[in-house]
């Protein structure tokens, strides 16, 4: 796979304008339209501003409009170029790996079994799925996979979990193609809860996602009309996940990450992660990674890593009538603040040696 990405350039006047303006400490190393996009549409301090030229990771909670919607907001400096980093995300093995992944794989095309020969039911997914009818199953599915795996799988056989393994990959397969031929038309309908369109509820979370400084429509256009849109200089990957999460189920999920270094933002490389499947908890999931040149960094090469998380919830956990809302919350900037951490770790770790 060979990804292209624009070639860095000089950051607009207005920046080197305004940071050159008498400002705050934080604001003579900040570009000032970052600092004032992390001041008011995320509602970050001054000393929170302060700390992240520091390098410390800063993560926050954003308003929703659903109760069933978490959005989390993360950034971090990192001292490594943008066409370094851009450059590194080539390699998916080592770009997609994150703390709480255990497997993952990305798909051909078109995809083949091959391609999710790593793909394992948990087991006690497995133990419910005879169980599952429309309206009520622990696992989130369409109603014609509940229908068919519970024909098609042997219950009393030695092997049950490895024949609905066999069930599954090959139904991953089958969805990842049609999506790739026909997009969010193809996407999953959920029927464990009531007949909930993912596609609907992505485009949701998408049409609520600030993007970092302004609006990015051939991207928004792009990712609502896909494949049959056209956008130059952009890389698209389909790829599955097994992601383990403390106190909760693993989640396998397929996802189509895209990346996009757009003309109108000089300096600037964005990550968009579209959900098109996931198994359990959420209808929907976009994560946005936006990639900023950072001119003020100690060795005159470093970038701000920004990500914004919006989960769609298939429905808010509660005890008693109680929403444990604010518990989901800190778990997942828990999540994302390892994941920063993580992410600045790998990038600045020096290059292996080149080999004799």
């Amino acid at each position: 796979m060979v990804m292209t990405y624009v070639k860095r350039s000089a950051l607009p006047a207005l920046w080197l304008a305004c940071a050159a303006m008498a400002a705050p400490a934080y604001a003579q190393q900040t570009p000032a339209l970052l600092a004032q996009f992390l001041r008011q549409r995320i509602g970050l301090s001054d000393a929170q501003i302060t700390g992240l030229e520091q390098g410390q990771p800063v993560v926050s909670v954003l308003e929703t409009q659903k109760k069933e919607d978490v959005a989390v907001f993360g950034i971090i400096t990192i001292n490594q170029a943008r066409e370094a980093y851009v450059e590194r995300a080539q390699d998916l093995t080592h770009f997609l790996r994150t703390p709480s992944r255990v497997a993952f794989g990305v798909f051909s095309r078109p995809p083949t079994l091959a391609d999710v020969q790593a793909v394992a039911i948990d087991s006690q997914d497995v133990a419910d799925l005879p169980r599952c009818r429309v309206g009520e199953c622990r696992l989130k599915l369409p109603a014609v996979v509940m229908d068919e795996v519970r024909r098609s799988v042997n219950w009393n056989a030695p092997d049950t979990r490895a024949q609905v393994n066999t069930y599954a990959r090959r139904r991953l397969v089958e969805y990842a193609a049609d999506y790739l031929a026909r997009g969010d038309s193809a996407m999953v309908v959920y029927d464990d809860r009531g007949h909930r369109d993912a596609s609907e509820a992505f485009a949701s979370l998408l049409a609520e996602s600030p993007y970092v400084f302004q609006y990015v429509p051939t991207l928004h256009r792009y990712l609502g009309s896909y494949p049959r849109g056209r956008l130059d200089h952009v890389t698209d990957v389909l790829y599955w996940s097994m992601d383990a999460v403390p106190s909760l189920r693993p989640i396998l999920s397929v996802n189509h990450l895209t990346v996009y270094s757009p003309p109108e933002l000089p300096g600037t490389t964005l990550f968009a992660n579209k959900q098109i499947f996931a198994d359990h908890y959420f209808e929907a999931l976009f994560d946005l990674t936006t990639v900023i040149d950072r001119p003020a960094a100690p060795s005159g090469q470093g970038i701000y890593f920004l990500v914004i998380r919006r989960y769609r919830f298939d429905r808010m956990p509660s005890v008693a009538m109680v929403s444990l809302k604010g518990k989901v919350e800190g778990k997942l900037k828990d999540l994302l603040r390892q994941d920063l951490e993580h992410e600045k770790r790998s990038a600045e770790q020096p290059a292996d040696p080149p080999r004799d």
